[in-house]
């Protein structure tokens, strides 16, 4: 998340990147990480969260504290993740992972995310970048017409708290890097949405890519 980073602060946002160990515990344990990290702020100052893959699920799980103001989702697991819920089943998969990785097959059980909320979903599938998708086409994890980013379906990536919800041609692991994921922050961070037509979260768990979204948008 570093180079997105980068460009928010180049924008005039002051910004902190928090990692948190993602296999060394739960989400609970992941979002008492991050809390922590986050225990300086002053109670009344507020936040919008910009989150990647499971960084959105421990928002969720932190909801309730802090002052958001909002916040953006890149490629979200916001329900079961089926690549997850497949990895849980390989003993040596399990292990590497940790115990998220087995939360994350589940369908979570955390509030929603701070509103207003953007989804951002990638739609490259599997790529060369991102080596679990290759698992994920091998096993046949996502079915033949379902829109993913190798690793999170345009499905599953969806909540009904979503304000907006935008696709762009990119992978899970390289979203966060793709010239149209950032237009699409900075967007949200000034005006609180992407300037986008928008459309309705629960239509975009079934519609395909080319119906789902018009093309993005000088901003």
């Amino acid at each position: 998340m570093g180079r997105l980073q980068a460009h928010i602060a180049a924008a005039g946002w002051e910004t902190r990147n928090i990692g948190y160990r993602s296999r060394r515990g739960g989400v609970r344990e992941a979002a008492e990480e991050v809390s922590a990290k986050l225990g300086d702020l002053r109670t009344d100052q507020p936040l919008i969260a910009v989150t990647h893959s499971m960084g959105g699920i421990v928002l969720r799980a932190l909801s309730s504290r802090f002052r958001w103001q909002g916040c953006v989702m890149l490629a979200p697991p916001n329900h079961a993740s089926s690549l997850a819920e497949w990895s849980a089943g390989i003993p040596p998969i399990r292990w590497i992972m940790g115990p998220a990785c087995r939360e994350l097959g589940r369908e979570p059980i955390w509030p929603a995310p701070p509103r207003p909320c953007g989804i951002v979903a990638g739609t490259a599938g599997a790529t060369l970048d991102n080596p679990p998708s290759w698992l994920a086409s091998l096993r046949g994890v996502f079915q033949r017409d379902e829109v993913h980013d190798g690793t999170v379906s345009l499905r599953e990536a969806m909540h009904s708290a979503a304000t907006d919800v935008a696709m762009v041609d990119a992978s899970h692991s390289r979203i966060m890097d793709h010239p149209q994921t950032v237009e699409l922050v900075l967007k949200f961070l000034k005006t609180g949405g992407f300037g986008t037509a928008g459309m309705d979260p629960v239509e975009a768990e079934t519609r395909s890519v080319a119906s789902v979204m018009p093309a993005i948008g000088e901003p």
